[in-house]
């Protein structure tokens, strides 16, 4: 079993690949929302896409200072139907940034099941 460093609620900024154009990326924050148990069992985590284009709409997630452990440079958002899986061990991810706290990440993870 792999034992992985990022766990739920972590936010941490990754090189993310332009869905436009796959061979550029652009480095961004990201909460991670896979639980424990998936990300322990290979290499990848689930995340969403953090941005501060804030939207406001039903997949929206404010990220307050109230909500994080570190604040954020601006106010941003959590866009929860922007999910994708991120390599742990490939040189995606550059660094862990902050975390939601736990009332902020059960809110996220409802929203984030709306999705499906």
């Amino acid at each position: 079993m792999i034992t992985n460093v990022y766990k739920q609620g972590d936010i941490i900024l990754i090189r993310y690949p332009l869905s436009d154009k796959p061979e550029k990326s652009i480095i961004r924050p990201v909460v991670v929302v896979s639980n424990g148990f998936s990300n322990d069992q290979d290499k990848d985590v689930l995340v969403c896409q953090i941005t501060t284009n804030l939207r406001n709409n039903v997949y929206s997630y404010a990220l307050t200072d109230d909500k994080l452990t570190v604040a954020m440079p601006e106010l941003c958002e959590v866009r929860c139907n922007k999910i994708a899986t991120v390599r742990v061990w490939d040189k995606i991810i550059l660094d862990k940034i902050s975390e939601v706290t736990p009332t902020a990440l059960t809110e996220l993870l409802m929203i984030v099941k709306t999705v499906f």
